[in-house]
């Protein structure tokens, strides 16, 4: 082999998912994130840590032989390690791309923290979180209107 050529550690799949540019160590953190989804239960995941990454360093990888990924998991990837590409491979090759960042409004997946808000009172009051500053690392309850720095609250799935 070639010094300059590179080796393909995990095989190309025909159709599925990539989750690239993942920051080195939080492939696993994904990882944990989609297991929980009962859709995730059956699928075949390849997990590749600490590869060398011109943009990051190092960096993880995560293949998903699987055609579709839900809106759900996708806005929860991107609230838990924001900046990460999610490739869909048709043929062999990448189909479409997008690089994920916390949505403006976060529904239904995060806990309030705050032991009053009615969202912990009433149960059938489902969360609902609007991002404070450009990075979307602080967001802010709407019902209690308490700010909180996204690292902190725990997701509901």
């Amino acid at each position: 082999m070639k010094q300059n050529e590179k080796i393909l550690h995990i095989p190309k799949i025909d159709l599925g998912i990539v989750i690239d540019h993942i920051p080195a160590g939080q492939g696993i953190k994904i990882l944990e994130i989609i297991s929980k989804y009962e859709e995730m239960k059956d699928v075949v995941v390849s997990l590749g840590l600490n590869y060398e990454s011109a943009k990051l360093g190092k960096k993880d990888l995560i293949k998903l032989q699987m055609e579709y990924l839900s809106p759900e998991i996708i806005q929860h990837i991107s609230i838990m390690v924001p900046g990460v590409t999610i490739k869909a491979i048709k043929n062999y090759k990448v189909h479409s791309k997008v690089v994920v960042q916390p949505p403006k409004e976060i529904k239904s997946l995060l806990l309030c923290k705050n032991p009053n808000c009615i969202t912990n009172t009433e149960k059938h009051v489902p969360t609902l979180f609007r991002t404070t500053d450009a990075e979307g690392k602080k967001v802010k309850c709407n019902y209690c209107e308490r700010i909180f720095d996204l690292h902190e609250l725990e997701t509901v799935v």
